[in-house]
C-alpha cells in the first residue's frame, strides 16, 4: 500500500487516503440496463428553470472533479470513488453494461432528488474514437439529450456529457462574456454550462482535452427556425473553417441535411464565439471565461452544431445527423 496525500490547500481542501501501489482491482458497483433510459431519467429530473437550484461549485470542488475524471481514465476507479465519498459529493459511480450496445461504461450519476445539478457523464474506456458528445442545454434545446445519447451509442464515442440543470435554472449572471443586449433574459446565467467555467461540465471537458489532445468535442444545440440559418449551422468557435468541420459538412450534405459553417461572413448569428468549451479547445486555456479566440487550430477539435426542430424532433429526423457524425468520425 502507498499513501496518497492530495494537497489542495489553496482551495481549502486537504485529503489523504491509501491505495495500492499497483493497478487497482476496482470495488465499484456494477449494473446493467439501457443508457437511453438513464438519460430519460436524468432529463426528467434536471434542476428546473428559475429555481436557483444549480449549486455553483467551489474552486476546490472543481479541482477534485478534475481528479475524479483523471483517475477514471487512468483506470484508478477506486481513487475516483474515494474522492467522491471523501467530499460527500451527491454522486454514484458505477460500471454499467448497456443492453443494446453490449459495452461497459463508467457512469457518474447524481443522486435523485438532485442536490447540485452538476450533470450526468458516461465514459467508454475501451473505445479508440476521439469523439466526445456534449449536451449543454437539455430540455431547453428540446430532444438534444436523446439525440446525443443515441449519437454516443452509434458512434462509439469516448464520452457523453449532459448538463444537470436547465440553462436558466439560476438568475445570477455568469462572470463570463455576455451577449451585447439590454434584455436581461438574453444574458447567460451561472447555470448555463456553455457560458460558465465554474461547472463540473466544463471541468470534465477541460480534463478530457488535457488528457487526450486529440479529443474532438461536438456540442449538439437547438435553435428555432430562422430564414437566415440552414437546418444545421456549425461553428468551430472562431471564424476558422477546419478540416474536421469541412468533413462533417460534407457528410451532412451527403445525408441530406442542409448545413453551413460559420466563417465570419455567414448570416446566421449563432456562431459560438462565447462558448467557453470552444475557447478552451481552441487554445485559450488561461481565461476561456472572458477571452475570445481568433482562430481554431487544425484539425479542429471543437464543433458547435445549432439545429432546427426539423432535424431533432425524433429518432428518424436526427438519424441523418448521426450518420454524418459516423461518416466524419469513424471508429478506428
Amino acid at each position: 500500500m502507498r499513501k496518497v496525500v492530495i494537497y489542495l490547500l489553496s482551495f481549502g481542501l486537504f485529503l489523504t487516503f491509501s491505495i495500492d501501489s499497483e493497478a487497482q482491482a476496482p470495488n465499484i458497483k456494477k449494473s446493467s440496463g439501457r443508457l437511453t433510459e438513464k438519460v430519460e431519467k436524468a432529463s426528467k429530473n434536471i434542476v428546473r428553470r428559475n429555481s436557483n437550484g444549480f449549486r455553483v461549485p467551489t474552486a476546490g470542488q472543481l479541482k477534485a472533479w478534475q481528479f475524479i475524471v483523471e483517475s477514471i481514465f487512468k483506470n484508478r476507479l477506486d481513487d475516483a470513488e474515494q474522492m467522491i465519498k471523501q467530499l460527500s459529493f451527491p454522486y454514484e459511480m458505477s460500471l454499467f453494461t448497456d443492453k443494446d450496445s453490449k459495452r461497459e461504461y463508467v457512469l457518474l450519476e447524481e443522486e435523485i432528488p438532485l442536490q447540485a445539478g452538476w450533470g450526468f457523464y458516461v465514459f467508454d474506456l475501451q473505445t479508440k474514437n476521439d469523439l466526445v458528445l456534449e449536451i449543454p442545454h437539455p430540455v431547453f434545446d428540446g430532444n438534444t439529450e436523446f439525440q446525443g445519447i443515441d449519437a454516443f451509442l452509434q458512434t462509439g464515442a469516448r464520452a457523453f456529457l449532459l448538463a444537470g440543470a436547465h440553462r436558466r435554472a439560476n438568475t445570477q449572471d455568469t462572470p463570463c462574456t455576455q451577449p451585447k443586449s439590454s434584455d436581461p433574459d438574453a444574458n447567460y446565467p451561472v447555470s448555463d454550462v456553455a457560458h460558465a467555467v465554474a461547472t463540473p461540465f466544463h471541468t470534465v471537458h477541460e480534463t478530457l482535452v488535457k488528457l487526450m489532445s486529440t479529443t474532438i468535442a461536438v456540442q449538439l444545440h437547438g435553435m428555432t427556425e430562422r430564414d437566415i440559418c440552414p437546418n444545421a449551422f456549425m461553428s468551430n468557435g472562431s471564424k476558422t473553417v477546419t478540416t474536421n468541420s469541412k468533413r462533417l459538412l460534407d457528410c451532412l450534405s451527403k445525408n441530406g441535411v442542409e448545413s453551413e459553417i460559420y466563417d465570419g461572413n455567414t448570416t446566421c448569428p449563432l456562431n459560438a464565439l462565447s462558448n467557453v468549451q470552444g475557447r478552451f479547445s481552441n487554445g485559450e486555456t488561461e481565461n476561456p471565461c472572458q477571452k475570445t479566440v481568433k482562430t481554431s487550430p487544425e484539425p479542429g477539435n471543437f464543433i458547435h452544431i445549432e439545429q432546427e426542430t426539423s432535424v431533432r424532433k425524433d429518432k428518424k429526423s436526427w438519424q441523418p445527423v448521426i450518420e454524418a457524425l459516423k461518416c466524419a468520425f469513424p471508429q478506428n
